[in-house]
């Protein structure tokens, strides 16, 4: 759609679409604020950098995606959340059942066994050893 009469154009920086709101040297001042954030003793989720910040944790992905600097932070801040649950969750620091909830829906951990697997092995393993043991008594009975 194009700008009302007298109204200048809308994509004045050339690229087309709604104006960016957030420049470069933001983001990557929020990057380096992120990082100050995760040598915090008192915080685990990284998502509470949104909230002590009023941004929306829709942000964080969309600023990795357009600022390299921030996409290192952003994956770093990942691993940290996952390395103080696991380690809180270990030394019984934080709560066993909500730490298995957090590390099983954001980083897809499970507890249950995959018996598919060791099931189909035993049934090949056990396959052969009925095929040699039939041959094995099938060329004893042709011997006799």
């Amino acid at each position: 759609m194009p700008a009302p009469l007298g109204h200048p154009p809308y994509n004045v920086n050339g690229e087309g679409g709604r104006p960016k709101i957030y420049t470069k040297e933001f983001i990557e001042d929020m990057a380096d604020k992120f990082e100050v954030f995760m040598k915090r003793e008192d915080v685990v989720w990284y998502e509470e950098f949104c909230v002590e910040n009023d941004i929306e944790p829709d942000l964080l992905s969309m600023w990795a995606k357009e600022n390299k600097r921030f996409s290192g932070v952003y994956n770093k801040s990942k691993t940290w959340q996952k390395s103080k649950l696991i380690k809180g969750g270990l030394l019984s620091t934080y709560n066993s059942t909500i730490t298995k909830l957090v590390l099983h829906n954001t980083i897809g951990w499970s507890d249950k066994n995959d018996n598919n697997t060791k099931v189909s092995g035993l049934q090949e393993a056990f396959k052969d050893i009925t095929d040699t043991s039939r041959d094995l008594v099938n060329n004893q009975d042709e011997n006799e």
